[in-house]
């Protein structure tokens, strides 16, 4: 099957939207220190949400990556804006326990791509997805 932008995204939202609150609630009970997070606000990916938490889709890039010495293959890089609301304090270990979250519902979860966090810049996340 060739990776196509469509289903990304069909992936994506199902995750984002109907997985990832249950394993914000699992980083909940693993830390148990008095920083609860909440579920994101977002109803779509597609979505301007403007209650937070919640998170904005930026971009997307394709390009041309080797799986192995012979196959080429397509991987997308999907930017991400996870917005919180002002807490200074705990702004920093709120983001990364989302990212934790995320991290955990990929690598748990039967899904049809492979999703990889790659990279973080400010309040931004990146994620790579490709063909499994």
């Amino acid at each position: 099957m060739i990776i196509s932008f469509e289903y990304i995204f069909i992936e994506l939202e199902k995750l984002l939207i109907q997985k990832l609150p249950d394993y914000i609630e699992k980083v909940n009970i693993k830390h148990n220190d008095g920083i609860i997070l909440k579920k994101l606000e977002n109803k779509s990916v597609h979505e301007e949400c403007i209650k937070e938490p919640c998170f904005k889709f930026e971009s997307l890039k394709g390009k041309q990556s080797q799986k192995d010495r012979i196959i080429s293959q397509l991987v997308f890089e999907l930017d991400f804006e996870l917005k919180l609301k002002e807490q200074r304090k705990e702004k920093t270990i709120r983001f990364w326990r989302y990212l934790e979250a995320m991290q955990m519902m990929f690598d748990e979860e039967e899904t049809q791509y492979s999703y990889n966090m790659c990279d973080f810049e400010k309040n931004h996340f990146f994620i790579e997805v490709r063909e499994k």
